[in-house]
């Protein structure tokens, strides 16, 4: 997929910001939003960034979400805590959750939140990293649409629930981030608008066949499939029942997708754990360190060029992008910038070819 010239990473999160509160979301909360979803696009995980602006936008003016929604937070105990997302935009909700968990745990050694009537919230690693960068390690959990088949099942009846744990590190905050399914439902999105042919282990048709054509998946009744089948399918329950159940929100086929005319209902958790109330943050690091070291010194298999630990490719792609700008897939510019011409917002402008230090 042929990619455009690179925009400046600030400048793009101006733009988006501007954009949400042109359609009534207010300046706050936008700002949170356009740092969230440009998280995941510094990193080059563009299933989860700009690429679902267009998908806010239609679903604020056909009143399925509220851009006004201002998330509301009630501390259940000192240590717990629950946030209501009022169907709005779901990165708000997940920032508070996240930032109350954070805050809390420095008392507490650890603490919790839950979200309810929460919308999409992007990368699941935006939030963990939240806490990675304060020095607290942070786990995310996030309920989704259904679009898998329980082991032995024909139907859709689990999400592929995404799941995020970040660790402090000096080098780059050590983020895991995977969803439950073999590959993430937009990445079969993206291959089907694209009209191009996807990988069989990653989805099966209507019968239950493997199947290379990612319509199958996304618009004819198939399924993802379960990472690892059972185990994937176990763990995507459980997470439901981390989120949706125990939050007191939607789970199982009552979580929606962005397509679907519905509320998306999206239950979240956010979970804290100050390293300081186990042992020194030196300490910590230097513990973290011993075992980063051991990974990366592990021989190497045929054909491979270096072992990395989570998140390290991610942080190597956001250094570039950082420096170079984004330089996105053409059929996501053209959407972002017809956006921008509807509401009479200027696109950030290419970075001249002098100041890109760096390749993405």
């Amino acid at each position: 997929m042929e990619r455009t010239s690179p925009r400046a990473v600030e400048e793009l999160v101006g733009f988006t910001s501007n954009l949400l509160i042109e359609h009534g979301v207010p300046e706050h909360q936008a700002q949170v939003t356009a740092q969230h979803m440009l998280w995941a696009d510094i990193r080059g995980t563009e299933t989860h960034g700009l690429v679902r602006l267009p998908h806010y936008i239609r679903r604020m003016k056909s009143g399925l979400l509220d851009p006004k929604a201002e998330p509301e937070v009630k501390p259940v105990m000192p240590a717990a805590v629950s946030v209501d997302g009022g169907n709005g935009l779901g990165h708000p909700p997940a920032h508070q959750a996240m930032r109350e968990a954070i805050d809390r745990s420095r008392q507490y050694g650890a603490a919790v939140a839950t979200v309810r009537n929460s919308g999409h919230f992007g990368a699941a690693g935006a939030y963990s990293a939240m806490a990675a960068e304060e020095g607290v390690i942070g786990i995310v959990l996030s309920n989704a649409a259904a679009l898998m088949a329980p082991t032995g099942g024909t139907e859709k009846r689990v999400g592929n629930n995404p799941m995020s744990i970040a660790v402090p590190f000096g080098e780059f905050p050590i983020v895991l981030d995977m969803a439950m399914s073999a590959v993430a439902a937009w990445n079969i999105r993206m291959a089907a608008d694209r009209g191009e042919s996807i990988p069989s282990t990653w989805g099966l048709d209507s019968e239950g066949r493997a199947t290379t054509d990612p319509a199958d998946i996304m618009d004819r009744g198939g399924l993802l499939r379960p990472l690892g089948d059972h185990k994937g399918y176990g763990l995507a329950f459980m997470i439901d029942v981390l989120t949706g159940a125990l939050s007191g929100g939607a789970f199982g086929q009552d979580v929606k997708r962005l397509e679907e005319d519905a509320p998306v209902n999206a239950s979240h958790t956010c979970i804290a754990i100050d390293v300081e109330a186990f042992m020194g943050a030196n300490t910590f690091e230097m513990r973290v360190q011993e075992m980063v070291s051991r990974i990366r010194s592990t021989p190497l298999a045929a054909g491979a060029e270096k072992v990395l630990v989570p998140g390290e490719r991610e942080a190597m792609v956001a250094r570039a992008s950082e420096a170079s700008g984004i330089a996105y897939p053409q059929d996501i510019f053209a959407s972002l910038e017809l956006l921008a011409n509807e509401c009479g917002i200027d696109f950030p402008k290419p970075l001249e070819k002098t100041n890109l230090t760096a390749g993405r």
